[in-house]
């Protein structure tokens, strides 16, 4: 068992020269990242992901290139929403539809308008964020092995493979609950939403609201499973890891003559290098995943305060069930949000874990 142990510890070392990061680097994978970090809009250099500021700018350049469209939209959707709800209003005090035996036509009219306007925003609201969750499952096929290997190199043999299963396991997970039971259920809501506004059965409103509570329940049950299988994995693996790492170590520095502990202390330098590019790699991926979410989040930031502010304004001069129509098609934008922020949240812990796994 020792010599085994020896004899892995050095083709490991004549495997990745220790002189060249940069080669060590794309043994590992971490050009493959970079490449496709940059197919994603990540501007930063890998090799410069450990400043911050980087980052930051290349963020912050999105967001004023994004943000005129973004306002041009928002006001496009407020003033139509406005529009309708004057008119249906202005309606409904012409003609008397509040009064007692009336059929309310212009509320019913004012909601199949309101959502008429909104399903096309909705759908492509959703079809953004698949989009978006789609690019960051993509650019997770080239983040995680190279973080495993990054790990792997740095003596987390089983801390790296427990952590990418996990990851790629609860991705999966996660983005098939979306597709065939989230965003159904988005649009049950949205149709909930409008049948209340038109006829008033407060039923379809709880309907509504145990919908919300659902997709949020399974958003969060999801990471909290995924966040706790990674400490309890991660703890387990890293003291595993770390015995190994000694073990092999020792076994160098002592069964090899004369040069043993100069093999071992070479052993060392890599584990410390394999450390800083699994750190560079990290940061890389948390810059590329903030761009990815960046845009779709103003844009669905946008459309769900828009639509509270709305909600709020519509209330004062309208039917109070059109004002609540309006509000809960923003909860709706308000899921749609929540869906992609668990994707990119997951990815985030996961680097964050990757980063923060050791072998001591």
């Amino acid at each position: 068992m020792r010599r085994a142990v020896l004899i892995a510890a050095l083709l490991l070392l004549l495997s990745a020269p220790c002189a060249a990061r940069g080669e060590l680097g794309e043994q590992l994978g971490l050009g493959a990242l970079e490449r496709a970090g940059r197919s994603y809009g990540a501007e930063v250099e890998l090799t410069d992901a450990l400043r911050p500021e980087d980052g930051l700018r290349a963020l912050a350049a999105r967001a004023r290139a994004a943000l005129p469209s973004i306002r041009k939209e928002a006001v496009k959707t407020a003033l139509t929403l406005a529009s309708i709800v004057l008119l249906c209003s202005l309606a409904e005090g012409m003609n008397g539809a509040g009064e007692a035996g009336g059929f309310p036509a212009p509320r019913v009219a004012g909601a199949i308008a309101l959502t008429a306007v909104s399903a096309g925003a909705i759908h492509g609201m959703i079809g953004l964020g698949r989009e978006t969750i789609g690019q960051m499952h993509s650019f997770s096929q080239a983040l995680l092995p190279a973080m495993a290997a990054c790990m792997a190199a740095g003596g987390g043999v089983t801390g790296a493979a427990a952590r990418q299963m996990a990851t790629a396991a609860f991705a999966e997970l996660l983005m098939g609950v979306i597709d065939r039971v989230l965003v159904p259920l988005i649009y049950v809501h949205l149709a909930c939403c409008c049948a209340y506004a038109a006829v008033g059965n407060r039923g379809l409103k709880q309907v509504a609201g145990l919908i919300r509570s659902a997709v949020h329940t399974a958003l969060t049950t999801l990471l909290i499973a995924f966040t706790a299988y990674l400490t309890v994995s991660g703890a387990i693996a890293g003291t595993a890891d770390a015995a190994a790492v000694k073990a092999t170590r020792t076994a160098i520095a002592g069964a090899v003559p004369v040069v043993g502990r100069i093999l071992s202390d070479a052993a060392e330098t890599l584990l410390v290098s394999a450390g800083i590019l699994k750190n560079a790699a990290g940061l890389f991926g948390m810059i590329t995943v903030l761009i990815l979410c960046l845009v779709p989040f103003l844009r669905l930031g946008a459309k769900y305060l828009i639509y509270k502010a709305c909600a709020a304004l519509c209330a004062t001069v309208a039917d109070e069930r059109l004002a609540g129509l309006i509000e809960g098609i923003g909860k709706a934008f308000g899921m749609i949000l929540g869906m992609t922020g668990a994707c990119a949240v997951l990815l985030l812990i996961a680097i964050v874990s990757a980063m923060l796994g050791g072998t001591g």
